[in-house]
């Protein structure tokens, strides 16, 4: 039986980028993801769209960001949908890979990723320091939120889930509010 080779972040960065497919690296091994379906991509994207508007729309609101390698140490560099970083993040080169994990991080699901995104992957966040996980679920066209109680809880210990004619906020975005009917509405 063949042993799977474990790699560090730093060798995970050093391979060339795949055209067609995400790559992440969890607990030292490689993860491909394939390309999301385009439910998916609306919902997330509707998301990040909103948040980045947020973020435009006052100064000193932080940045939103889609699809980024996010270096958590050395055996983790996944790529969330999309986050959010609060002002003064300390950012490397935005030319290079890795950058750092956000506040609020953003997972869509999708068939063949959802088991991770629920599972090691937000274990990775906990440990890792997010504010908060937003789960945006296409088919069943809610979004969980995920937070923790205090900036020193170890986990997430609040769980929303926020359904059409509820909005999507956080304590973290003042003013912020979503309708979740819109995250869905496939335009």
């Amino acid at each position: 039986m063949a042993a799977t080779k474990r790699m560090m972040a730093a060798e995970f960065l050093a391979l060339p980028l795949p055209e067609h497919e995400r790559l992440e690296l969890i607990d030292g091994e490689v993860v491909v993801q394939p390309d999301p379906l385009m439910v998916h991509q609306l919902a997330v994207g509707t998301v990040f769209a909103e948040l980045r508007a947020w973020c435009r729309a006052a100064p000193d609101r932080g940045l939103a960001v889609i699809n980024i390698d996010t270096g958590l140490d050395d055996r983790n560099v996944l790529q969330p949908d999309a986050q959010w970083f609060a002002p003064g993040t300390a950012f490397g080169p935005f030319d290079r890979r890795p950058q750092p994990l956000g506040e609020i991080v953003v997972e869509g699901r999708s068939p063949s990723t959802w088991h991770r995104d629920i599972g090691v992957k937000r274990r990775l966040y906990e440990q890792h320091g997010a504010r908060e996980l937003w789960l945006v679920d296409p088919t069943a066209r809610t979004v969980a939120l995920l937070r923790r109680s205090a900036p020193g809880q170890p986990v997430f210990d609040v769980a929303v889930e926020r359904r059409e004619g509820q909005d999507v906020d956080s304590p973290l975005l003042p003013g912020f509010a979503l309708p979740v009917a819109e995250i869905f509405d496939g335009r």
